[in-house]
């Protein structure tokens, strides 16, 4: 039996285990108006899954034609309610001028932004076209780390080769042999896949590129979470997957709230040992 599972099922939450949910969004809609009211509503459904941290993006921006600053703004207004809590993945638009989404960059990025958002497929840019490679280009010599809705294979094949250095998430990644394939991609495990995906990741491709994410709130944060707890899985897969990966990134690029770095760095040499 799980320790972890077991745990769950008495009601007792995830103590011990560091949980931090890699992909979430922060934008205003039903009725939450004002960026502390959208806030507390994200910490609300955290604590109710034992999620310590959330990567939290914006959502305004997601269509052609909207106002990206704006966007950012509301995201960081957010992060300013709840700054242990809450880590924000800036997002730009490949349709805007060059230079204007390079200083939007160079702007989050100076008021301690250290992730990207991307949705360029959608918005009918391709992933590896001529501003996409400028975002990457930005991003790897900033130490930040990507996180993409959808790329192609095609298009992770040519951006790894030219930016070996730089991470790549995949948004709804699932459990894949694609983050297996290249050593700076990883897989966010929500996506509209069957039961046992994890299982079946684990199995063939280990533990260490999955990355927990639910899309909360537009899903609930069960579709992530719980995937992870009831999967048929290791406790020692488990704590990977529910928080110690994405750790591990956040780490990295100076994104891992302090209070959590001390836990992460005990929990990390427990595992290895």
């Amino acid at each position: 039996m799980s320790g972890i599972l077991d745990q769950w099922r008495l009601g007792l939450g995830l103590p011990g285990v560091m949980v931090i949910d890699g992909h979430t969004h922060a934008f205003g809609w039903d009725g939450w108006r004002t960026p502390l009211e959208v806030a507390a509503e994200l910490i609300r459904l955290m604590d109710g899954y034992c999620v310590d941290a959330s990567c939290v993006m914006g959502g305004m921006s997601l269509q052609n034609g909207v106002d990206v600053r704006l966007n950012n703004d509301f995201l960081l207004e957010c992060v300013r309610h709840a700054p242990d809590r809450l880590i924000p993945f800036a997002h730009v638009n490949p349709h805007v001028e060059l230079s204007d989404t390079l200083a939007e960059l160079d702007r989050v990025f100076g008021e301690g932004v250290r992730g990207i958002k991307l949705y360029n497929e959608p918005q009918g840019y391709p992933g590896d076209g001529p501003n996409m490679m400028a975002v990457y280009s930005f991003a790897q010599d900033h130490n930040m780390l990507i996180l993409n809705h959808l790329w192609s294979e095609v298009e992770i094949s040519r951006i790894v080769r030219e930016f070996p250095n730089l991470v790549l998430i995949r948004g709804h990644g699932g459990a894949s042999v694609i983050s297996r394939t290249y050593a700076n991609v990883y897989d966010n495990i929500w996506s509209l896949n069957r039961l046992g995906l994890i299982e079946d990741g684990v199995r063939k491709y280990g533990s260490d590129k999955l990355l927990l994410g639910s899309d909360a709130p537009l899903s609930d944060p069960a579709v992530g979470v719980g995937m992870v707890v009831y999967s048929d899985i290791s406790d020692r897969d488990k704590r990977a997957i529910l928080g110690l990966n994405m750790a591990c990134l956040l780490e990295k690029v100076g994104a891992l709230p302090n209070w959590l770095w001390g836990r992460y760095r005990c929990a990390a040499a427990d595992s290895n040992t």
